[in-house]
């Protein structure tokens, strides 16, 4: 059994990283990490609080949105980016135990002569949405404006992102360190129709876009819209796929467009159920984006997660896999594959975190466990495909 590199190599063809080595360096963040989110003391001044301030957006997937835009004239479609951009912040946060006294603020950036006013108009009416879904489900969000900008000298098409604070009692803090020999890792399913959805989620989450829209669509696509194409990227690795947006795919059920733009889920009303109920059992809680399943490596100390019993591969991504004839143990480290939260808890709580997840319509069941480490962290992975070491 060889050990694995937790960089994708297909990915950082395309320009983007998954581990994003490179970026932790650059802001000195080397080794693990002790919370998912990043606090700092409380601009308020109070020893008992913690405050996070978390930026992060919906990535390339804005492309996705742009190409069903142009391919059917129905500006619907960049909806659920609002979606995908606050998850990505609010998932993180709430991974820290931050689920409280929580304000957006949201930044789009657009090339005008190609994004129409309308495009706007529904990613703003996105947000809403997405904070009255989540109101019902009791996480409450104020939403404080933003800013969109016309920056077609910068941007191709279109960048949707957002920023979320939070204000957060230290004592509700999710501290990873707490992560021990004997723990279990309960895994979250990313399919299926979560109780707060309104139809199937593809797994597909915001992360490893770059990789998935280049090997599953056209190059028809990209020579219509060049746009939505690097141009420095080679025919040979840009938009190498043989679909259109519109395709509709059997194992899919949907289209692959469909598929490929399936909002974020969000585990917010999840992870405050569990936080209420199971919080002095709950060593950590890790939201599977960058990186994947090797994600979980960097939190803990002096441990090595051994995960045996994983979700099956979604159809999308074994569509992914075998189109762009990604290496499995490269998909392992890029994409969720079939769970994006994960919770390493002791034993006796690990089927009352299943049974909490029921209530949500989400699947959860153990997927692996963790024991002693000998200096460095590691992560295996035991799949059909063989067994991968990071």
């Amino acid at each position: 059994m060889s050990k694995n590199s937790s960089e994708s190599s297909a990915y950082a063809a395309l320009g983007a990283s998954s581990a994003k080595g490179g970026v932790l360096a650059a802001v000195g963040e080397t080794g693990p990490a002790r919370y998912f989110a990043s606090p700092v003391d409380d601009p308020a001044g109070d020893p008992n609080y913690a405050f996070f301030l978390h930026a992060d957006g919906a990535g390339t997937k804005s492309i996705v949105a742009y190409l069903l835009y142009k391919e059917t004239g129905d500006p619907k479609w960049f909806r659920s980016l609002a979606t995908d951009s606050l998850v990505m912040n609010l998932d993180d946060i709430a991974c820290s135990g931050g689920i409280s006294s929580l304000i957006l603020s949201n930044t789009i950036g657009r090339n005008r002569s190609l994004i129409p006013d309308q495009a706007i108009a529904e990613i703003i009416g996105g947000y809403r949405d997405c904070v009255g879904m989540l109101e019902s489900e009791g996480i409450s969000i104020r939403m404080s404006g933003g800013e969109t900008a016309d920056v077609g000298d910068l941007v191709r098409t279109l960048i949707v992102d957002s920023t979320l604070s939070a204000r957060v009692p230290r004592d509700h803090l999710v501290d990873t360190t707490h992560v021990t020999a004997g723990d279990l890792i309960v895994g979250f399913s990313s399919t299926g129709t979560a109780r707060f959805e309104r139809e199937p989620n593809s797994s597909v989450g915001s992360n490893g876009l770059t990789l998935a829209r280049n090997v599953l669509l056209s190059r028809k696509l990209a020579s219509a819209y060049p746009e939505v194409c690097d141009p420095s990227l080679s025919h040979e690795i840009a938009y190498r796929g043989p679909f259109s947006v519109t395709d509709y795919h059997e194992s899919l059920g949907m289209t692959v467009g469909e598929a490929l733009l399936s909002p974020t889920r969000t585990y917010a009303p999840l992870i405050k159920q569990l936080l209420g109920e199971l919080k002095k059992h709950i060593h950590a809680l890790i939201h599977c984006t960058g990186g994947g399943q090797v994600k979980i490596k960097r939190f803990g100390r002096n441990v090595r997660y051994r995960k045996e019993n994983l979700f099956p591969v979604p159809p999308l991504f074994s569509l992914i896999q075998k189109h762009g004839e990604v290496p499995w143990n490269e998909m392992y480290s890029v994409f969720n594959m079939g769970h994006r939260l994960e919770a390493c808890i002791p034993a006796g709580a690990a089927n009352e975190a299943i049974s909490c997840a029921k209530q949500f319509g989400i699947a959860a069941q153990v997927i692996g466990q963790v024991t002693s480490g000998d200096g460095e962290n590691e992560v295996s992975i035991s799949t059909p495909h063989g067994v991968f070491t990071y």
